[in-house]
């Protein structure tokens, strides 16, 4: 892969990232800037759990979001920071975990709604609400041939794969003992590059920003009947407070404004991403809320 801007980004933040990684779950910054007293929000009467401010869990996990320090970065916060400013709302950032996300909103009301690129799931939804769906993931196949099909991975070796990933039960099916799981993208990388293993699977976005620069392929996995995941993408939205449903409705309606009018396409491109996994409109109508 060429490096580009975003990789140089990327470069410039690593060590922001470590020291945000470490940083307690709950503890909200609020961002810099201020609403204009003049403002006048796109919907009347939302509230929120601090009045005026919208309150965004936010995990590490480029290029969907980042912290940096009392800000937050990343393709989904570029939206956010977008609706946030249509509304008059201010921001507050929570640096959450992927355990902890759901809980932030359902249980300790601490997030009005959280970030990170967070797949669509039933499960899911018996605990939290969704906005209107923004992108697809898929899973990628990170190798130093460009490997784009699970058949090449089942004569590859062993292969990695970040765990909790819905297709680590079919992918075990088909790899059995030559499927190692681990914890995180960084854990994965690091075995990839001592060549512990010879493939791994990651989300495709997040492996884009996390093999940047380096001497491995990352490729959309093509489709195989074998694997679910490879014939019907994920489908990611922001989880949001179900009980909140006319906050959670303002912020569908600019997210199918921006969908129409480029703008979700745009950002996409901005974090050198396809415009393939721009979730269309008509299956936007139809998913989970």
């Amino acid at each position: 892969m060429e490096t580009t801007a975003l990789t140089r980004r990327i470069a410039a933040t690593v060590a922001a990232m470590s020291l945000a990684g470490i940083a307690l779950a709950g503890c909200a910054s609020s961002a810099a800037s201020t609403v204009d007293a003049s403002c006048k929000p796109a919907h009347d009467g939302l509230t929120t759990y601090t009045d005026g401010t919208l309150t965004v869990g936010v995990p590490e996990n480029l290029p969907y979001t980042q912290t940096k320090g009392s800000d937050a970065a990343g393709l989904e916060i570029d939206l956010i920071k977008k609706i946030a400013a249509a509304e008059c709302l201010n921001l507050a950032f929570v640096p959450i975990t992927y355990a902890n996300g759901i809980p932030m909103i359902s249980e300790q009301k601490k997030a009005d709604l959280i970030t990170g690129g967070w797949y669509v799931t039933e499960a899911r939804a018996e605990q939290v609400g969704f906005t209107a769906p923004t992108y697809y993931d898929s899973m990628g196949i990170i190798s130093k041939d460009g490997a784009t099909t699970v058949s090449e991975l089942e004569s590859i070796g062993d292969v990695g794969s970040v765990a909790g990933f819905s297709w680590e039960a079919d992918m075990s099916g088909v790899l059995g003992d030559h499927l190692k799981t681990y914890p995180g993208t960084v854990e994965t990388k690091q075995d990839l590059v001592s060549g512990r293993i010879q493939a791994a699977l990651d989300g495709y976005a997040v492996a884009t920003v996390a093999y940047a620069g380096t001497d491995f392929i990352v490729e959309p996995a093509e489709v195989d009947e074998r694997i679910a995941i490879t014939t019907s993408m994920p489908i990611i939205a922001f989880p949001i407070a179900k009980e909140n449903t006319a906050l959670a409705e303002a912020i569908s309606a600019h997210i199918d404004e921006f969908r129409e009018d480029g703008t979700l396409e745009s950002i996409l491109a901005d974090y050198d991403l396809p415009a393939s996994l721009l979730v269309p409109a008509d299956v936007a109508a139809t998913s989970i809320r």
